[in-house]
């Protein structure tokens, strides 16, 4: 027989779930628990246990004495396994038994041999295999229902939420002191951290930035800030430009002010400030940012294909930049970036395609328009408000 004690948690009036939470070691715990094998529908709910993930576990916990996993590992009990009245039932049946403390705490005890319970996560696996005692929190509950079992995976799998990214990259910047340090850590634990980019950083502190306080991440600490433009939007048009044009990888400098003259040009054409940007949520999408940034950049670099042209694209700092974009938005009303666009997850590659559409046909319909008034209900022709469904790869 096995026993532990812990604390029975009801977490809710009226919930029937219950479950236990104690400490115990890894390799005990392993010897009943296993990965869970329910079924529904098509698949297991449950992961395979693949060896390389508990053997990452494994090195994340040799690297350092201080590397821990704080967080419990779930476990459960069938609903087929009963509760017995007496330590004394369990000697012919599986089963378990609850018993209430002198301290208020309760304990349980089973046969390990009859019972094996199911564990959610196999962390636990990678725990067990150390050569030294790990002692983990386990959650188990008590006769849970196969489809409660299910619930609960998907659950705990799917509430989970990481660190954002632009939080992590924040994080490295705001402690360049312990960079080398943490990202040491990380490195022998086998946890990939992206890079720091300072230019995300000066598109949102520089004053002469069309993206002055308009950044959406922790950087972002203005009082009067509109957290609008993610990160990533900013990082791949600053990629598409450097692409584009391998010099200005030698300076980061020149990547920017390419980046500054074409949104300049964009957000001048409709008098955008970080006080009026959320009035054009379309245009503050990160899938528009890259596509608007992407099709000025294609432009330029045709203009500047050194079969027709001696120039690099610096040699006007970039303004040339700033009269494509310019070119490119001419026209084009207000509305289309303030009324939102029925088609939604557009941050695809055919997402970013059905942008590029709506631009060029809105455009055509203005030059077809020889300046003036759009036709009513100019909207309806393009694709961007005809359909609710979301895009897909």
């Amino acid at each position: 027989m096995i026993s532990y004690t812990g604390i029975l948690v009801e977490q809710r009036p009226g919930a029937q779930v219950k479950f236990l939470v104690f400490v115990a070691d890894a390799k005990e715990v392993v010897g009943w628990a296993e990965a869970d094998n329910i079924k529904l529908d098509r698949g297991n709910v449950q992961r395979e246990l693949v060896e390389s993930r508990w053997r990452q576990i494994r090195k994340f916990f040799n690297a350092s004495p201080n590397n821990v996993i704080p967080t419990s590992v779930t476990i459960a009990l069938d609903e087929s396994i009963p509760q017995a009245e007496s330590v004394e039932d369990l000697a012919n049946a599986a089963g378990f038994v609850l018993e209430d403390t002198a301290n208020g705490m309760t304990k349980i005890t089973f046969d390990p041999e009859r019972i094996k319970g199911a564990a959610f996560q196999h962390r636990l696996k990678g725990m067990s295999m150390l050569d030294y005692d790990v002692k983990v929190p386990i959650c188990l509950f008590l006769s849970l229902p196969k489809v409660e079992r299910a619930f609960q995976f998907v659950t705990i799998n799917n509430k989970s939420h990481k660190v954002p990214t632009g939080n992590l990259k924040a994080l490295l910047a705001n402690f360049e002191q312990i960079e080398a340090n943490l990202r040491s850590r990380l490195t022998q634990a086998s946890i990939t951290a992206p890079h720091y980019s300072t230019a995300v950083d000066v598109l949102n502190e520089d004053p002469e930035s069309p993206f002055h306080k308009l950044v959406d991440w922790v950087n972002n600490r203005f009082e009067d800030a509109a957290l609008l433009v993610p990160p990533t939007a900013l990082e791949n048009s600053l990629r598409a430009i450097v692409r584009a044009f391998p010099e200005t990888r030698e300076d980061e400098s020149d990547a920017l002010a390419v980046l500054y003259a074409i949104w300049r040009a964009v957000f001048g054409q409709y008098g955008i400030t970080a006080a009026t940007a959320a009035g054009f949520p379309n245009l503050m999408l990160k899938a528009t940012i890259q596509t608007i940034s992407e099709m000025v950049v294609e432009k330029l670099k045709s203009d500047y294909d050194p079969a027709f042209s001696n120039d690099p694209v610096m040699a006007d700092n970039g303004e040339k930049a700033g009269v494509t974009a310019a070119n490119l938005v001419q026209g084009i009303p207000a509305a289309f970036w303030e009324r939102p666009w029925t088609m939604k997850s557009l941050d695809t590659s055919a997402g970013r395609a059905l942008i590029q559409e709506g631009i060029r046909e809105l455009k055509r319909i203005i030059h077809q328009s020889n300046g003036g008034d759009l036709p009513d209900h100019w909207e309806q022709r393009l694709r961007l408000y005809q359909s609710g469904t979301d895009l897909e790869e």
